[in-house]
């Protein structure tokens, strides 16, 4: 049994919308960053470690949910962007931290330009149900 699929926290997850899952991702990375970018400004580079690598989990799960064959030019941009993320994360420094903010917070604003729209297809069947458990173990 995978163990991802016996811890299903249905209170959290359950009636959630693709849309809302990965602005979750978002939301939850942003705040990591945050947290991390304090740490820094401190001077403290072990409580900043685990902030970033729990960004670069998140970074990685939204990049396993690009499907660069839906829109091959929008895909690949997609996934420079999460690797250049993940490439600004490799090193715990606070102007680093502070780029990789700047895009998954634009690319946040983006999705969250699209919600309303997204909902309505994703509730008319147009788009897929989000596969849920993967997505808040990132996020957790």
């Amino acid at each position: 049994m995978n163990p991802y699929r016996a811890y299903r926290p249905q209170e959290t997850v359950a009636g959630w919308t693709r849309i809302e899952m990965v602005l979750a991702l978002y939301d939850k990375a942003l705040d990591r960053l945050d947290r991390a970018a304090v740490a820094l400004r401190a001077g403290d580079v072990p409580a900043a470690r685990p902030e970033l690598a729990k960004v670069q989990l998140i970074v990685g799960e939204l990049a396993a949910g690009v499907r660069p064959d839906a829109s091959p030019e929008t895909g690949a941009n997609l996934l420079r962007l999460f690797e250049f993320v993940a490439d600004r994360l490799r090193v715990p420094a606070a102007d680093r931290v502070a780029d990789a903010r700047k895009v998954l917070a634009t690319l946040r604003e983006g999705f969250e330009a699209v919600r309303e729209d997204a909902n309505r297809l994703e509730k008319a069947g147009q788009v897929p149900a989000a596969e849920q458990p993967g997505m808040v173990m990132a996020s957790a």
